[in-house]
């Protein structure tokens, strides 16, 4: 029987200064995404580096 995970959406918020914004702006841009969706490949990444780490635990 094949494993369902389930997938939440979640919010995010956090203060940054204006220059570390640009510069995720421009980390973003080089990828053709919103700053959202470059923080959103972030965060999936790394919790799908963290699952792998649990599961070989």
């Amino acid at each position: 029987m094949a494993t369902q995970e389930s997938q939440k959406e979640v919010q995010i918020s956090f203060r940054t200064t204006p220059e570390n914004r640009r510069l995720a702006r421009i980390e973003a841009a080089k990828l053709n995404m919103s700053l959202n969706e470059w923080i959103k490949s972030l965060v999936e990444a790394e919790l799908d580096t963290s699952s792998q780490e649990t599961k070989s635990s």
